[in-house]
Formats: structure tokens, sequence, C-alpha cells
């Protein structure tokens, strides 16, 4: 049982500097266009409330 964790700790410490990298940058890239998306969802929001308010609006007439 030794012999696994003592294994284990040693590849992970391997694939720790490769990981740290790569996967570091691919998520920072993720993280990024995540908030950008989101960023432009909000101002989407904002500027149809803002052209909702500031648009005529128009009277339905009553049959």
């Amino acid at each position: 049982m030794a012999r696994g964790i003592s294994s284990y700790s040693m590849s992970s410490g391997y694939f720790n500097g490769y990981s740290s990298d790569y996967e570091e940058k691919l998520l920072n890239t993720v993280w990024m266009g995540i908030v950008g998306l989101e960023v432009l969802m909000v101002l989407g929001v904002a500027v149809r409330g803002i052209s909702r308010r500031l648009s005529p609006h128009l009277k339905l007439r009553s049959r």
C-alpha cells in the first residue's frame, strides 16, 4: 500500500510542473472568455433597458 501512495505522489509531482504552465494558461484563457461573455451580456441588458426607457411608447388603439 505504501508503494502505491509513494508512486502516486511521485507522478503527481512530475505532472505538476507540466500542468502548471500549460493548464494555467488554458484556464486563464477560458476564464477570460467566460468573464468577457458575462460582461457582454450585462452590457446588452443595460443597453436594452436604456433604449426602452428612451424610446417613445406607442399607444395602442382600443377597439
